[in-house]
């Protein structure tokens, strides 16, 4: 895993050497963000040019190479003039869950409002659902390592689905698990939260202990087509 305290300056330096003022906006997504990256995690970037070609892209990767696990060094990276049309429903959450390191991400952004964040929400639910669904007739008859595998994917897109949900529901954003965690009261919501953590992670939650427990995974598909279906009912 990388330090942030050293890595970011370091990144700067080499994007900046590597594209100069055409480098609008930098800043840090994911889990490095969220303070829940492991050994395997990628660096979300965000890099935001003039203008993005394949030879900007040959560029990025050159200088994330110079830097130490800078092969892990991927995320969003856009030229000005996409990201100013970029679909309003998902700015929301792209917006919030992104740290500035260098320029002004707004201004770059096209406007959105509340329709747009339902929109968001809505969309993203309607995604999980179908790949509920579609994961589970898929994976019926593979062994149950690679079938755990993939529901942890699903766990993982439902943390994002639940975010926005919940901002639709509260008007707040809960950048971490943690924090989201600490705000739900529905037990099947905090259930599926639980197990989108790392393995066996305990954590302390206002006065209580909150553990991943284990729940077999027929339950855990379950849980989250029932929240699927009822969540996108509840937000049109």
């Amino acid at each position: 895993m990388i330090d942030l305290k050293t890595w970011k300056p370091a990144a700067m330096a080499a994007l900046k050497t590597a594209f100069g003022e055409r480098l609008l906006c930098l800043g840090l997504q994911g889990s490095y963000l969220r303070g829940e990256a492991t050994a395997d995690s990628d660096i979300d970037l965000l890099v935001v040019l003039d203008q993005v070609t394949i030879d900007d892209l040959d560029a990025f990767h050159a200088a994330m190479r110079s830097l130490p696990d800078g092969e892990r060094a991927v995320g969003f990276t856009c030229g000005r003039a996409e990201l100013a049309a970029w679909p309003a429903y998902e700015l929301y959450q792209f917006e919030h869950g992104t740290e500035v390191w260098l320029g002004d991400l707004h201004p770059l952004l096209p406007e959105y409002d509340e329709d747009d964040i339902r929109l968001g929400a809505r969309v993203s639910v309607a995604n999980l659902y179908h790949m509920v669904n579609h994961t589970y007739l898929t994976t019926c008859d593979i062994d149950e390592t690679a079938r755990t595998d993939v529901l942890k994917s699903l766990l993982k897109a439902f943390f994002f689905s639940l975010q926005i949900v919940h901002a639709v529901r509260t008007g707040i954003f809960a950048p971490t698990k943690r924090q989201l965690l600490t705000e739900l009261t529905d037990e099947d919501e905090r259930t599926l939260l639980r197990h989108a953590m790392p393995s066996n992670a305990v954590m302390s939650v206002g006065k209580a202990n909150v553990s991943n427990d284990d729940i077999v995974g027929e339950t855990l598909y379950a849980l989250l087509q029932a929240w699927c279906s009822r969540t996108l009912i509840a937000i049109r």
